[in-house]
C-alpha cells in the first residue's frame, strides 16, 4: 500500500522554538517515507480512541516512556491493546526489572516535551533507547502512532516506523 506524503507547516512554540510535533513531522517528512497525518479530537487512551477515532484500534501503536536506574530514557512501542511485560523489556535492555520504571506524567513533559498519550516512538533525543515490540511488525497494512500532539496521529508502514525509530525490535508485550 502506498501512502501519500502529506504536506505540513511548522508552527513554532510561543518561544520561537519548534515543538516536538514540528520536529517529528520534519523527521518523517525529510525521510521520504510515505505517511498520512490524521487530525482528530484530542485522544490519549485506547478507550478514548475507540470513541473518538475511526481507526482500527488493533493497529494503534502506543509508546510507553521509561527511565532506567542509570538515567537512560527508554521508549517502548507496542500495539495499543497489549501491555508491557516488564521482565521481558528489562531483559532486552540487559538490566534487572527493578532498574526500570515508567516516567511520571511530569517527567514525560519535561524529558520528551510532549503530553502523556502523545509520545511517539520516533526519537527526539539522541540518547533515547527505542524498542519496538515484535508484534508491531505483524500489523498490516499500516500502523497509527503518536506524533507529539494528542489531536494528531501519524500513519505509516510498520517497517518504516521501525527504520525511522532507529531502535531495536524484541518481544516484550503480552
Amino acid at each position: 500500500m502506498t501512502l501519500p506524503q502529506t504536506a505540513h507547516h511548522a508552527v513554532a512554540a510561543g518561544d520561537g522554538k519548534p515543538t516536538a510535533f514540528d520536529r517529528l513531522l520534519a523527521l518523517v517528512g525529510e525521510s521520504g517515507v510515505p505517511f498520512v497525518l490524521h487530525t482528530h479530537p484530542a485522544t490519549r487512551t485506547i478507550e478514548e480512541a475507540e470513541r473518538n477515532l475511526s481507526f482500527d484500534t488493533g493497529r494503534i501503536v502506543k509508546t510507553v516512556a521509561f527511565r532506567t536506574r542509570s538515567g537512560e530514557v527508554v521508549l517502548a512501542a507496542l500495539r495499543g491493546t497489549r501491555r508491557v511485560d516488564y521482565p521481558h523489556l528489562a531483559a532486552l535492555l540487559g538490566i534487572n526489572r527493578r532498574d526500570l520504571a515508567p516516567l511520571a506524567p511530569a517527567e514525560v513533559m519535561a524529558l520528551l516535551g510532549v503530553e502523556p498519550g502523545s509520545v511517539s516512538p520516533l526519537p527526539l533525543r539522541q540518547e533515547t533507547i527505542i524498542l519496538v515490540d515484535d508484534d508491531v511488525l505483524a500489523i498490516r497494512p499500516t500502523v497509527y502512532c503518536g506524533s507529539g500532539r494528542p489531536d494528531r496521529t501519524l500513519e505509516l508502514a510498520p517497517a518504516d516506523l521501525v527504520r525511522l525509530a532507529g531502535g531495536r525490535t524484541g518481544d516484550f508485550s503480552r
